[in-house]
């Protein structure tokens, strides 16, 4: 144990942070705002940028660590620290300038709004619409555009996140463990505004509305839970069949608690379990979900597939058949791992091993805990098992969304199992100097691991205005009779996010598809593209699409299916005509010869 010390030392590391993140404002307002398309946003500031925001992290984390030992309150000061730089982060879209963020997806999002703002009312086929309600809302409040407000959601989302796992640590642990627990938060910081990534960020807010409510039993606590659950209900369907699982676990651990099967170290708060609360979040689940046929239809085929999975379409399935097809190299595996799944590895880790440690004590000596405390290591074994599931079985959602609930209990678990070792090993300095590199490998992860990158084997998902003009002109300009062909962009999220997602006229109903593009536009069989087809097409071409491949692969050339030399000759090529050009969007019209 770390004796009382007056904090001094702390302030001025806590000091020493605050000018790291004082550094990290003043290279974001020197780097010069997106002038187009830029695949990667880690690319966007210099390396030292990335580097002040883990020194920065890390300190902050350090300081609520050496005062969760020392007794003091300075904890405060790496709370605020370890605040502002997510902020800055979180934010990174809206401080390059970008229109928007989120392709795909977040586009039809943007067109859920757009028919909002259109009709006065929310469309029929609009099957979570508070995100795009709380967006219009801060958008009339702020004057920012809809598609521009939708970004800082998530960084909202993400603050708020924070701030209620804050509160729900100090609420169900003492103050070392939930202080202890605090640094594996940033862990959980989301840059996607989409409403599964939403909802989740507002359940450890709901967990912690409940954990009092449990032990108040106040009125007005119980109010803002019955409402909190309600809101949360229609933001994503997902969300609440796993919190229902949630308040499962917290059932029969109640009960094991109850009957004594599990040592209780305070009463078991009241009579009344959690049924009520279950019984609010399936009545208005059947009572909205229920009505739309896709929901219905989805649970069918979830039934299919689990009484006869077949492995075919699950993640397991993609990674090995990618690794076999494409052999690639050591580094980059252990790479994209790391940035993907690295933090992931770490909260589960300390999780789960907390976890062992309470099962076997519980079996050794029949160790107190709380009936909270039995809820999270059971919901840590219940979503890391879901997970598991998910990954081998294609459920229609990627094993990533039970994934999330098992990081969130792993990270509520892990100051408890660093308290563990701490209190039970007597080289207490040695485990928090352990658990100081942990934290560093955990915040430089899922720092350099927040934005979709070619580190991860992705694309920047930065939208253009550019794009959005260019979409706009070709919708309201091209031959409706034409196919189209595309790479770097999909025309139909950019007409829900121009036109709206239901809205839109039966003249501007687009259909497309890269496989209608063959391999380097077919010249390595024929003179001309106009050769692979035999009907008359257009071509879209974006900036994303003609620096795909060179960001994204840089080391697997052999596998490009587009090379430089090939768009090159599309400008020579015939049967292929420019048709629009505003520098970040081409269209072109090729004359079918097949």
């Amino acid at each position: 144990m770390c004796p009382a010390t007056d904090g001094t030392g702390d302030r001025w590391l806590a000091a020493g942070g605050f000018a790291l993140a004082f550094a990290l404002t003043v290279v974001l307002a020197l780097t010069p705002e997106a002038a187009g398309y830029e695949p990667s946003i880690y690319g966007a500031y210099p390396w030292y940028f990335w580097a002040l925001a883990v020194a920065a992290l890390l300190v902050g984390s350090v300081v609520v660590v050496r005062s969760a030992r020392a007794g003091t309150n300075d904890w405060l000061f790496g709370l605020l620290l370890v605040l502002t730089v997510v902020g800055l982060l979180v934010f990174l879209p809206y401080f390059r300038g970008y229109v928007m963020f989120g392709r795909a997806d977040v586009l039809s999002h943007v067109g859920f709004i757009r028919d909002i703002q259109q009709t006065g009312r929310v469309s029929p086929g609009n099957i979570y619409p508070n995100v795009h309600l709380l967006v219009l809302s801060l958008a009339y409040a702020t004057g920012v555009d809809p598609g521009t407000m939708l970004m800082a959601v998530a960084g909202i989302g993400s603050l708020f996140s924070l701030l209620s796992f804050v509160a729900l640590v100090s609420a169900v642990f003492d103050r070392r463990r939930a202080l202890l627990s605090v640094p594996f938060a940033v862990a959980l910081v989301a840059a996607q505004s989409v409403p599964y990534v939403f909802s989740v960020l507002l359940v450890p807010f709901v967990l912690y509305l409940f954990v009092m409510e449990r032990r108040t039993r106040a009125v007005h606590v119980r109010a803002a839970l019955g409402l909190a659950l309600f809101g949360l209900v229609i933001y994503h369907p997902i969300t609440v069949l796993f919190l229902v699982l949630v308040l499962g676990v917290y059932g029969v651990a109640r009960l094991l608690h109850a009957r004594g099967v599990l040592a209780s170290a305070e009463p078991v708060a009241g009579p009344v379990g959690p049924t009520p609360v279950s019984q609010l979040l399936v009545a208005v689940f059947a009572v909205w979900y229920l009505d739309f046929p896709k929901i219905v239809e989805r649970f069918g085929i979830v039934f299919e597939t689990l009484t006869s999975p077949g492995g075919v379409g699950s993640s397991a399935a993609t990674y090995s058949e990618t690794v076999a097809e494409y052999s690639p190299a050591l580094v980059d595996i252990v790479r994209i791992a790391a940035l993907r799944y690295g933090a992931s590895a770490i909260l589960l880790a300390f999780g789960g091993c907390f976890a062992l440690a309470v099962l076997v004590a519980t079996l050794r000596s029949r160790a107190s805990g709380t009936v909270f405390r039995s809820t999270f290591v059971g919901a840590l074994g219940l979503f890391t098992a879901l997970s598991a599931l998910f990954f081998v079985v294609d459920l229609l959602v990627g094993f990533g969304r039970p994934l999330v609930f098992a990081e969130l209990f792993g990270a509520l678990l892990a100051g408890s199992f660093v308290y563990f070792l701490a209190e039970r090993l007597e080289t207490g300095p040695t485990v928090y100097g352990l658990l100081y590199v942990t934290i560093a490998v955990l915040v430089a992860t899922s720092t350099m691991g927040l934005y979709v990158s070619p580190l991860t084997v992705g694309q920047n998902e930065q939208v253009t205005e550019a794009e959005l003009e260019g979409s706009e002109w070709y919708i309201e300009n091209r031959d409706a009779g034409n196919g189209l062909a595309e790479f770097g962009t999909e025309t139909h999220r950019f007409r829900d996010a121009i036109h709206g997602r239901e809205t839109y006229a039966d003249d501007q109903v687009v259909t497309s598809g890269t496989d209608r593009i063959p391999r380097h536009f077919g010249y390595t069989e024929n003179d001309t593209l106009g050769a692979s087809y035999d009907g008359d097409n257009y071509l879209v071409l974006t900036a994303a699409g003609r620096t795909f491949y060179g960001s994204v692969y840089p080391d697997y050339r052999e596998f490009w299916k587009y090379e430089p030399s090939d768009f090159d000759r599309l400008e020579r090529d015939p049967t292929v005509s420019s048709v629009y050009d505003n520098g970040g969007y081409d269209v072109y019209r090729v004359n079918a010869t097949g």
